[in-house]
């Protein structure tokens, strides 16, 4: 295979364990591939302030595919080097069709988050509590009334995301929306929905970094577990699944590593990019 020189990982799932953490063991391996010139990148649905301040501050990573490659942030510039948004009518009919579900809403927007009161008061009645419970409130804005909010700051909107306490509403919606065909739909969580404009995902962002970067694709490495890591692991030159991933990832992955909970990241670095 060609030596490897852009890596991006999923967070949730894969990067972090169960408790939202790494070892010291990955932090090392993930430091000596930035030392040695491998861009080590972020590729979540988070906004690029939810990435943990242990992973942003770890030395040599600069760049964070965010909002399933709805935004490329460069770190050390500050700076937004791609991005791929969704248009106002289309956030306004994917709200609106939410709406009718039993479900929160939030958007995205220039990197901030922004929720309704109504639902940021009362999360547990959608079953998010714990650390994901913590991190909405975190990253999320209260808001009155979104469809007002979005009528008037329609630009810069990365992604429309929904929480769900009842996972059979959630199939059926996800596959509704994704038959309106006006945005990619996808997912994280075993109980969210993340919507982005048409054609923007993971694979995109892969793709658009390594062509900003001067990095041919074979030379590029991607690992995933979910469902919104799907179009990364094909677009990558090489595909990594956790152990912990999805079925059909891992039919479609060229290396099947350890789990989350075992440093499976640091294990596919270890073997494939430092040796």
């Amino acid at each position: 295979m060609s030596q490897i020189k852009l890596v991006t990982m999923d967070l949730d799932g894969t990067l972090l364990n169960d408790k939202k953490q790494i070892s010291e063991h990955t932090r090392e391996v993930l430091s000596e591939a930035a030392r040695r010139g491998v861009h080590i990148v972020p590729a979540t649905g988070r906004i690029f302030k939810a990435i943990p301040d242990f992973i942003r501050d770890i030395e040599g990573i600069r760049y964070a595919i965010c909002c399933n490659g709805a935004t490329i942030y460069d770190a050390w510039e500050d700076k937004i080097i791609y991005k791929n948004h969704i248009p106002k009518e289309t956030v306004l009919t994917l709200i609106r069709a939410l709406a009718q579900c039993n479900c929160t809403r939030d958007i995205y927007r220039n990197g901030q988050g922004y929720m309704e009161e109504k639902f940021y008061n009362h999360l547990e009645d959608f079953d998010i509590k714990g650390q994901q419970k913590d991190l909405i409130l975190r990253t999320r804005q209260k808001i009155d009334d979104l469809e007002a909010y979005v009528e008037e700051n329609s630009d810069g909107i990365e992604k429309v995301s929904a929480f769900f306490g009842d996972l059979e509403e959630r199939k059926r919606v996800m596959k509704e929306l994704d038959g309106l065909g006006i945005a990619s739909v996808s997912s994280a969580l075993f109980n969210n929905i993340e919507i982005t404009q048409i054609g923007c995902d993971k694979g995109d962002g892969i793709t658009q970094l390594a062509k900003y970067l001067s990095i041919p694709m074979e030379e590029t490495m991607a690992c995933g577990d979910a469902a919104n890591d799907t179009y990364m692991i094909k677009a990558a030159g090489f595909g990594v699944v956790m152990e912990n991933g999805m079925d059909e990832l891992k039919e479609m992955a060229d290396f099947v590593t350890k789990s989350n909970e075992e440093d499976g990241v640091a294990c596919a670095i270890e073997r494939f990019v430092l040796n």
